[in-house]
């Protein structure tokens, strides 16, 4: 690779054939990054660190107490041709390596951090940051962070006011999960961050991949009108005198494309290794507790019912015995006497296949409840602190990636290890066991994360290690048994490696938020459109109730069965996600739920289709509509989320209406025929041409 490399008084330069590149001789952090010919993006504010680290507890950051100090660099051309330049700088008691890897458009970006004190240090997290970022005139730009909370378009002047330690205000964010607009990266979101100004246009877009410890995204603000884009990485080990560790891995690039176009490039660099299931885009799914249908005689009987509605995929919790949450191990080896015996189980299995549905089970991985066998008959299982207590819950030292919804461990939870290679074992076992003898076809994986930290493990030991040995674990198991299709509640793609399918946690949240006019119908659609850019698709099935949203949001819970909530599962469809029903809620709702499934399952245009999205905005709210375009076949789906009647005059002509759920009429007009909605009214027309 050509280069041109400088050394002046205050900065370092490097130029290629795509960028140039300039660090800071002061702080080490990178200050300049442009495309030949383009503006720079970065160094709008004062020298500030590009690495923080937190040491002897989670918010005692460096940084806080001492700068960054620039001490010598590094230029080094690999053998397959790639500029490595490793800037080393000094932060307190540790010399940090940070490296960069340029070799084309994307730029690579790990560190490695070095105890240089006599003393043995106990670290509990890296921030990986880009400080001072501005593309152009900040009028002009917008702040997007797909997959997330963040609110799509976000103005730069919004981005600009944020602050880590302070709760975003809904103009950034409609709502918070773990007290973030972010999903840890790559668990459960993609971490992908960026600025865009399309006048340009120009786009900085980075994100954030491992195969072990997560991050938490975040955006700071600043007085000079730039924002910082960094990731809290929540790796926590004991680093001994002179000893090193790497941490990482951090992605960016500064192309000449506007949004969402300039995903593109993340999705050339992030192939999933695991296609979507096949028939996944076409399912229904039930997700049951046979504890709450009387057992599996109890929901066996109840099967003609949901095959009647259109279902057609089973997902179970679990049936051995657990704690006060279903996800909470008691005893893998026995059933739980309210869900049945085993040849109570092995006939709902075969019924359900009689019926041709797939039947899944979850499957729990993180912990165990206080009252199960193995913390006194193989105590050595759990993650334990430096004293060698359990770790329980949600312990005070957990990193903010560890306390996010979805992973952190309900109250009470014992935590496991997963660096034991006996529990390993003994878990692949019982899971295998039970695809074999009851016939599976398939899994769902419970929050595959490593939440909690072993502290009593020394070094090379990391205290936040065991998440990649459960994605590893996973995937022995689809080796051994090719046919299994494996599901996942994290929405991430670190869940690629080994699922062909997950809960789309991020949509439903937004999904209630629009329920709640946090959002518009416009926003809405826009979100839908760059998650759409992230995944195919057909990877996210999406819900309005879950086993844990009474935990993490339980409004959810209290729509069932409303006009709103039969508004939202027809947003729900209309997008194209996957349904999956929850314990019940067909039981809440037996006059529009089924004629909408009735409906997704009769017309291809609904699972298949192209989506193209308007709103319109009356004097009672907002209108959503979407239309569905497969092999000619068009369908306009209209939802009034408004509480009161409504009339717009239609964008488009429109022809019968196919739900017949909720009343309408259809006047011509001398500028078009106007629509007149039923508050709350969900309506499906078909397209005239």
């Amino acid at each position: 690779m050509s280069y041109e490399f400088y050394e002046q008084t205050d900065q370092i330069i490097l130029r290629t054939a795509c960028y140039e590149l300039g660090w800071s001789t002061d702080s080490g952090a990178l200050h300049t990054l442009r495309r030949h010919n383009s503006l720079n993006v970065l160094g709008y504010g004062p020298p500030s660190a590009g690495i923080d680290v937190a040491l002897g507890s989670p918010n005692n950051w460096i940084t806080t107490q001492t700068f960054s100090r620039y001490i010598w660099h590094r230029l080094t051309v690999k053998a397959d041709d790639r500029l490595q330049m490793t800037i080393i700088v000094g932060l307190g008691p540790l010399k940090i390596f940070d490296h960069y890897l340029l070799g084309g458009e994307v730029i690579e970006r790990w560190v490695e951090i070095e105890n240089v004190s006599g003393d043995d240090l106990r670290m509990y997290g890296v921030r990986m940051l880009i400080p001072h970022l501005r593309i152009g005139e900040p009028a002009h730009c917008t702040f997007e962070a797909p997959s997330n909370s963040v609110r799509p378009r976000a103005p730069f002047d919004i981005a600009v006011a944020q602050d880590r330690n302070v709760l975003p205000r809904r103009f950034f964010a409609p709502g918070v999960r773990g007290g973030s607009a972010f999903e840890p990266a790559p668990t459960q979101g993609s971490g992908v961050m960026a600025l865009s100004n399309p006048n340009l246009p120009l786009t900085f877009l980075c994100w954030y991949n491992s195969d072990e410890e997560a991050a938490l995204p975040y955006v700071q603000g600043s007085d000079h009108q730039a924002v910082s884009l960094a990731y809290e990485i929540a790796v926590a080990c004991w680093l001994r005198s002179d000893w090193r560790l790497t941490v990482g891995r951090q992605f960016f690039t500064l192309t000449a494309q506007s949004w969402p176009a300039a995903l593109t490039i993340y999705r050339s660099v992030n192939p999933f290794p695991q296609p979507p299931a096949a028939w996944l885009r076409d399912a229904i799914i039930y997700v049951a507790d046979l504890r709450q249908h009387g057992g599996a005689d109890g929901l066996r009987l109840r099967l003609p019912e949901l095959k009647a509605l259109g279902v057609d995929t089973l997902c179970l919790l679990p049936w051995h015995t657990v704690g006060d949450r279903p996800h909470l191990i008691g005893d893998l080896e026995r059933f739980d006497p309210a869900c049945g015996d085993k040849a109570a189980i092995r006939q709902l299995i075969a019924t359900a296949h009689d019926h041709s549905m797939r039947v899944f089970l979850d499957v729990a991985m993180q912990g165990c409840a206080p009252d199960s066998r193995y913390l006194t008959e193989h105590p050595e299982w759990f993650v334990r602190d430096e004293g060698g207590a359990f770790a329980i819950g949600v312990p005070a030292d957990t990193p903010a990636v560890g306390c996010h919804p979805g992973v952190a461990l309900p109250m009470g939870g014992y935590h496991l290890d997963w660096l034991h290679s006996d529990w390993r074992l003994y878990w692949q076992q019982w899971v295998i066991g039970q695809i074999d003898h009851f016939r599976l076809d398939g899994i769902r994986a419970v929050a595959p994360y490593s939440a909690a930290l072993a502290w009593i493990r020394r070094p090379p030991l990391r205290a936040s290690a065991g998440s990649a040995l459960m994605v590893q674990a996973l995937r022995e198991i689809v080796a051994t048994r090719p046919a299994l299709v494996v599901l996942s509640t994290l929405s991430g793609p670190r869940s690629a490696q080994f699922a062909t399918g997950w809960f789309d946690y991020p949509s439903h949240h937004m999904l209630v938020h629009l329920a709640m006019r946090r959002i518009t119908p416009a926003e809405w659609c826009t979100y839908q459109a760059d998650y759409a850019e992230l995944y195919d698709s057909a990877y996210r099935i999406g819900f309005l109730e879950a086993h844990d949203t009474a935990d993490c949001n339980p409004l959810a819970d209290g729509l069932r069965g409303s006009r709103l909530s039969q508004a939202l599962w027809a947003v729900m469809l209309f997008s194209g996600l996957t349904p999956a029903i929850w314990n019940g809620q067909e039981l809440a709702d037996r006059e529009v739920l089924p004629r909408l499934l009735t409906l997704w399952r009769r017309e291809s245009a609904l699972r298949y289709g192209t989506v193209s999205c308007q709103s319109v905005t009356t004097s009672a709210g907002d209108v959503l509509i979407i239309c569905r375009e497969f092999h000619q076949r068009r369908l306009i789906g209209i939802v009034n989320l408004a509480a009161l009647p409504c009339r717009f005059i239609a964008p488009q002509p429109v022809g019968a209406e196919l739900l017949q759920v909720a009343p309408h009429s259809l006047e011509r007009r001398g500028i078009g025929e106007e629509l007149r909605l039923a508050p709350f009214g969900v309506y499906c027309f078909e397209g005239v041409s």
